[in-house]
Parts: C-alpha cells; sequence; structure tokens
C-alpha cells in the first residue's frame, strides 16, 4: 500500500508543470521588438508572430497601447513588456529578466522623430530637447544592442538591427529636423562598429531604411511603402543577411543604401 501511495504522488508530481517564467529558455524562436506598440514596430510584432517566433513586444507605455495588447490577448507568444530607451537601468533590467533565454533577432526599432521644432536652430539650442533625442536615439539603442548580445550570441540566428533613415549622414532637406538627423548619424555610425565587433562573435549586424512608411496615420501617397510591405522586405534582408554584411546599410527591398560609408 505505501508503494501504491508513493507511486501516486510521483504520478502526481510529474502531472504538476510550473509556469514557464520569461527567464526560462524556450526553443521557440525569438524576437525582440522595441517600440512596438504601433507603426512599424506593431507590424513586426505581427508578422513574426505570424512565422511562429515568441515576440517580446517591447514598448515606453504598454498599458497606452491598445492594438498591441489585442494581438497579445490572442496570442501567448506575444509578451508585452515596458521599456524605456531612456532608462539604461530599465534596460539592463529587462535583459536580466530574460538571461538564459536565447533572442534569435533583435530589433532596434523604437525612435524619438519630431519636428519642425523651434530650440533645433544654432542660436537658440534647446539642450534639454537635445538630450532627449540623443539619450532615446543613440544611447539607448547602443545599450540596447549591450545589453541583449548574450541573448542574440546564444541564438541560432544572432541577428542585431538597427532601423535608420539613410538620411542621418546626407541630412533631411528640411529644416527642424536637426536633433532626429544628427542623431541618426551618430547611431548608423556606432552599428558599423558593432558590426565589426559581430564579425568576431559571429552576430549578423545590419541598420535597415523602412522607405517612407505611413506611422502616424497618413495618408498614404505615391512613393510611400505600405508598412506591410516594408516589413516583409526587411524581413527577407536579414533572413538572407551572411556577416559579410556587417555593418551595412540596406533598404527594405534589399538595396544596399548608398547613404552611409562601408565599414
Amino acid at each position: 500500500m505505501r508503494i501504491l501511495n508513493i507511486a501516486a504522488a510521483l504520478l502526481v508530481a510529474a502531472t504538476m508543470v510550473a509556469p514557464v517564467s520569461a527567464a526560462q529558455e524556450t526553443s521557440q524562436r525569438t524576437v525582440l521588438v522595441t517600440g512596438a506598440n504601433r507603426g512599424i514596430g506593431l507590424e513586426f510584432v505581427r508578422q513574426y508572430a505570424g512565422k511562429g517566433y515568441r515576440v517580446i513586444a517591447a514598448c515606453r507605455k504598454p498599458a497606452d497601447a491598445e492594438a498591441l495588447n489585442g494581438l497579445a490577448k490572442d496570442n501567448p507568444s506575444i509578451l508585452v513588456e515596458q521599456l524605456d530607451l531612456e532608462d539604461l537601468a530599465g534596460i539592463d533590467a529587462l535583459a536580466g529578466k530574460y538571461a538564459g533565454q536565447p533572442i534569435d533577432v533583435v530589433i532596434n526599432n523604437a525612435a524619438l522623430m519630431r519636428g519642425p521644432d523651434k530650440g533645433q536652430s544654432f542660436g537658440s539650442i534647446d539642450y534639454a530637447m537635445f538630450d532627449e533625442f540623443f539619450h532615446t536615439n543613440v544611447r539607448g539603442p547602443l545599450k540596447v544592442a549591450e545589453a541583449f548580445w548574450p541573448h542574440a550570441k546564444a541564438s541560432g540566428e544572432k541577428m542585431v538591427v538597427l532601423l535608420t533613415t539613410g538620411q542621418g549622414a546626407r541630412g533631411i532637406p528640411v529644416p527642424g529636423f536637426a536633433y532626429y538627423k544628427s542623431s541618426k548619424a551618430a547611431i548608423d555610425n556606432l552599428y558599423m562598429d558593432i558590426g565589426r565587433h559581430g564579425k568576431k562573435d559571429g552576430v549578423r549586424v545590419l541598420t535597415l531604411i523602412p522607405g517612407r512608411v505611413a506611422t502616424h496615420g497618413e495618408r498614404q501617397t505615391p512613393g510611400m511603402v505600405p508598412v506591410e510591405e516594408s516589413v516583409r522586405g526587411m524581413i527577407a534582408v536579414m533572413e538572407g543577411a551572411t556577416l559579410e554584411q556587417n555593418g551595412r546599410s540596406y533598404l527594405w527591398n534589399g538595396e544596399e543604401s548608398l547613404g552611409l560609408p562601408r565599414p
């Protein structure tokens, strides 16, 4: 009788499966997307979830991300997380939460773009605004790459990308976007350095240009790229990328951008 009781207890214990925490490893391919609450980031979440990936969908204010939360409600593979690119400790904390979890694709999509604004012209520089742009568009994506580098290095796909404009180095031909275009020029150059480092670690690193995409509810006009087509194209570029391409910049359609020097 005692033997039967022990066997029964073991059977019950075997059927009690603990819930999987964020830090527990999974064999499911995983992607991290910043700025996942709308526009291009939201479309990355939608398409990668449709491809069977586990999606860590990060944004600054998850409580306000209605569309993202709606996707996550219908798909348990979408995990909505809070992430503010100005908060370095918060970036480290999120990386720590997923410690030991390989992340196949790290997509730095989030960025601050605002203009034309007063305070961006020489002679009337708003330095608080300057810091906000450079902390969000430069320091943040740099920190995300560093914090999640072990996760990417441990994965099967080993991919880290940054979404950029392609006009950072050449400049946007509209006055009042000084902080956006200069911050993009800075992070573009930093990602060329990250690409060189990636060759040593076997991690593929690219900057990607989505094209003119309606991300703020703009009317679709000639020359603009539908967001679904842009994201589908960028995913194809990532899937076909090699280490030899590290640090280079590509348009959503696979063409190499001539706006940035090669590393």
